[in-house]
């Protein structure tokens, strides 16, 4: 506890990530990382995996942009800073664990900002969401952009933060948080260069005996077409969230979004059956690597 209220104090980071919780959600989100991390770790080696795949579709790499690189474990850094001119790590708050792995690099930026274009709503400031992406959309150096397994996450602050407020004010954002997934796809789509998306789609709740007992819609009922890869990641073990069940959530990896856009739609759950959550590794569905 002591460490996360020092971490809390600490980081560096603005008024407004403050005051919307963005930071608290980051340092909880660090704190269960250092907790989960053998049951994370299979999830991680498959997004690697998928962004390796991705680096190695881009006919130029000046410029990789990184967006909600969290605590910068999702991706390769140090492959991304080898093959790229430069590295922009963008994310609200940059915690003390993602300040030092990008200082190991000198072409590898902290960017510090709200992809979600909430905040000036949230705060009174405005009266629809912001376009942040605006300015890297128009930048034709950017060869590839990373979602980092941000998508799910985006309307989370956001909603918990407008469930809080006046009744007039939730009828009027009705149908916030599908408007932030919506945005955040239809900001990638404007990018000219490759897009590789990881991300999660369903959350399950698993008892002891590997049964699924609920599962949550993550995406806000957007639909995403075929991934590369499927696999499940453990996001809490027996005991972490609750004591009768473990959550598992559904991810994908797309290494070429364009192109999966392009293939069409499809659903994105798989209901029923068993799965497996413990450590040190998740089920894996399809294997990134394969041809």
């Amino acid at each position: 506890m002591l460490a996360e209220i020092l971490t809390w104090c600490l980081t560096p980071a603005s008024l407004d990530a403050r005051r919307t919780g963005h930071l608290t959600a980051a340092v909880s989100l660090w704190s269960r990382s250092v907790r989960c991390r053998r049951d994370w770790s299979a999830h991680e080696a498959h997004c690697h995996a998928i962004v390796t795949a991705a680096v190695e579709g881009c006919e130029r790499r000046r410029t990789c942009l990184v967006l909600g690189s969290g605590l910068v474990r999702d991706v390769p850094l140090a492959l991304l800073a080898e093959r790229f001119e430069t590295v922009m790590l963008v994310d609200v708050v940059h915690l003390w664990p993602a300040r030092l792995k990008a200082r190991r690099h000198a072409n590898v930026a902290l960017v510090a900002l709200d992809v979600t274009g909430a905040t000036d709503l949230l705060l009174d400031r405005a009266t629809g969401l912001a376009d942040p992406l605006a300015r890297f959309a128009a930048d034709p150096a950017i060869d590839l952009v990373i979602s980092a397994n941000c998508l799910s996450q985006l309307a989370l602050q956001p909603v918990d933060r407008l469930e809080r407020m006046s009744s007039a004010r939730r009828r009027r954002h009705v149908g916030l948080g599908r408007r932030i997934v919506e945005g955040h796809l239809a900001a990638l789509a404007r990018f000219s260069g490759r897009v590789c998306l990881l991300t999660d789609s369903h959350g399950l709740d698993v008892d002891a005996e590997g049964r699924v007992v609920e599962t949550r819609d993550l995406l806000e009922g957007v639909a995403l077409p075929a991934a590369d890869a499927d696999w499940d990641w453990c996001l809490a073990p027996l005991g972490e969230w609750a004591d009768d069940h473990a959550i598992v959530h559904r991810a994908h990896g797309f290494v070429d979004f364009h192109a999966a856009q392009a293939r069409g739609r499809g659903g994105r759950s798989r209901e029923g059956g068993a799965v497996a959550c413990g450590t040190p590794s998740v089920e894996k569905r399809i294997d990134p690597s394969a041809p």
